[in-house]
């Protein structure tokens, strides 16, 4: 759900990461992020100190004139047309650690996306980290752990798409690859529809897609969500999976409130219940956490804290403790001041 007032800020979604992708479009634009909105500038607020030739500044104020770069240049080749706008390309990139009792692992995600406006106004290549399962209904936390954030990124499996975008009817096509071994190319077609009506709003999604390794598969999802104030909104979604290759259902259940505190935090609360089945599903798990977000830099460096618990049903329900502490960090040309 969208908290819309005058200055962007882009929040990624580690308290909804568990949720499933067609749940997204009530929180955020695409399938990585979560937008919420200040009503205050951040340049003012700069916690971790002033000094603009830090290391890390100029990092990020590199790659990020680079995404601009890369994003004009393709994109002038492939219309034939001189750059006339400013690049709205990004980059996401969320890493850190779960722990959870005397184990602990690590995740590292990303997504890019270039956006191309000259080349029919329709057409983006998205580059991003591909999560272990094509069913996100059954995830209980991160896609990508690992022992240690670099052996997640290793390990991380890439895609690459060219998207085509029919906005009027709520359409995007991705036709690309999976850079794995041997290379794993997909097609998936995507509708969207949803509105706003008043206070409340709703959206439902439907997706098809087919993999060379990993099959066929469906999902459908359906959601709505209530905006008690322009700072407080709460909703529900429910989605069913459908995977030819495994032959099984994987359906989930949702309810979430999200609260903007101010312009730099932002809490989020979230309960799930999922399933599983070959011809019905039946109980697996539930789980519930609170996320804490706050940008710590600008718009661009958001940190995030999330405890959890998740009760498995063969563990008769025994709750579980997982503590998540990560970082998220944002590029591109809009993240230029």
């Amino acid at each position: 759900m969208l908290i819309r007032k005058e200055q962007m800020v882009m929040v990624c979604v580690a308290s909804l990461c568990s949720l499933p992708a067609f749940a997204d479009d009530a929180i955020s634009e695409a399938d990585f992020p979560v937008v919420v909105e200040s009503s205050e500038s951040t340049e003012g607020s700069e916690p971790i100190g002033k000094n603009e030739s830090a290391w890390w500044l100029s990092s990020h104020e590199k790659v990020s004139k680079t995404i601009g770069s890369w994003s004009s240049n393709i994109d002038s080749f492939l219309s034939g047309k001189q750059r006339v706008y400013n690049s709205e390309s990004n980059l996401q990139i969320r890493f850190g650690s779960v722990f959870g009792g005397s184990e602990r692992s690590s995740f590292f995600d990303f997504r890019t996306q270039l956006k191309l406006p000259n080349t029919q106004d329709r057409l983006s290549l998205v580059v991003e980290s591909e999560p272990d399962t094509l069913a996100p209904e059954s995830l209980r936390g991160e896609s990508s752990q690992e022992t240690t954030v670099v052996n997640s990124a290793l390990k991380t499996t890439i895609s690459a798409a060219v998207r085509y975008i029919k906005q009027d009817i709520g359409m995007d096509v991705d036709a690309g690859v999976r850079v794995d071994f041997p290379l794993d190319p997909f097609l998936r077609l995507r509708f969207k529809q949803g509105d706003v009506i008043g206070q409340w709003n709703w959206w439902q999604k439907q997706e098809m897609f087919a993999y060379y390794s990993k099959g066929v598969g469906a999902r459908y999802g359906l959601g709505t969500g209530y905006a008690v104030t322009p700072q407080f909104n709460y909703g529900a979604d429910v989605g069913v999976t459908w995977l030819d290759k495994e032959g099984l259902f994987y359906a989930r259940e949702n309810f979430f409130m999200q609260h903007l505190l101010n312009e730099k935090n932002r809490m989020a609360y979230q309960l799930s219940f999922l399933q599983s089945g070959e011809h019905s599903v039946q109980p697996d798990s539930f789980l519930y956490n609170i996320q804490y977000e706050r940008l710590i830099y600008k718009d661009w460096l958001i940190g995030q804290i999330k405890p959890q618990f998740t009760h498995e049903a063969e563990d008769d329900y025994d709750g579980t403790f997982s503590l998540t502490l990560s970082l998220a960090i944002l590029l591109g040309p809009k993240y230029l001041h």
